[in-house]
């Protein structure tokens, strides 16, 4: 029982609880530390995209102080949803501005043709789930269809930004 009682002491000591409410292991999350505005950590796009779309981000970033991250991964593995895993990319990499809370995440899953924007509260203000997901099926999913992943963030961060100023 003593045992028990330690096991759960540590676990909760690894843990942090997400907007979600769901305790979050961070160390099962992919680290940023150089931090980046787009990790692409499934290889989808060439090193100039890279460059492109994290300079639209930072450009924006300047002019509003609203900050964007990009991630895309082949696996959530051992996270079930990718809104948990979402939420905890974001606190954990700490996109937006803690008093403002105005950060959004991109989470692509290209393997499993998953995509899904995370927003931080004060985003979601302006940022609504039902805006989200028209971005999502009528900007991006277009051009993923096409194979075109680099354009179908592009234009989505085009009308997120357009959206969100």
């Amino acid at each position: 029982m003593r045992k028990l009682a330690f096991i759960i002491v540590i676990i909760f000591c690894f843990s942090c609880n997400t907007k979600t409410g769901v305790a979050v292991d961070y160390s099962l999350l992919p680290k940023n530390e150089t931090h980046k505005v787009v990790l692409d950590l499934s290889h989808v796009f060439s090193d100039l995209q890279i460059d492109k779309l994290s300079k639209k981000i930072i450009d924006y970033e300047d002019r509003t102080t609203n900050e964007i991250a990009v991630l895309t991964v082949d696996s959530i593995l051992p996270f079930e949803d990718i809104h948990t895993y979402s939420s905890a990319i974001g606190d954990y990499w700490g996109v937006g501005k803690k008093d403002k809370d105005n950060g959004l995440v991109i989470v692509l899953r290209k393997n499993q043709k998953h995509i899904w924007l995370s927003t931080g509260h004060g985003t979601a203000k302006i940022l609504s789930d039902s805006i989200c997901q028209d971005i999502i099926d009528n900007t991006m999913i277009p051009y993923f269809k096409d194979g075109d992943y680099y354009l179908g963030i592009y234009e989505g961060l085009d009308r997120i930004m357009k959206t969100w100023y």
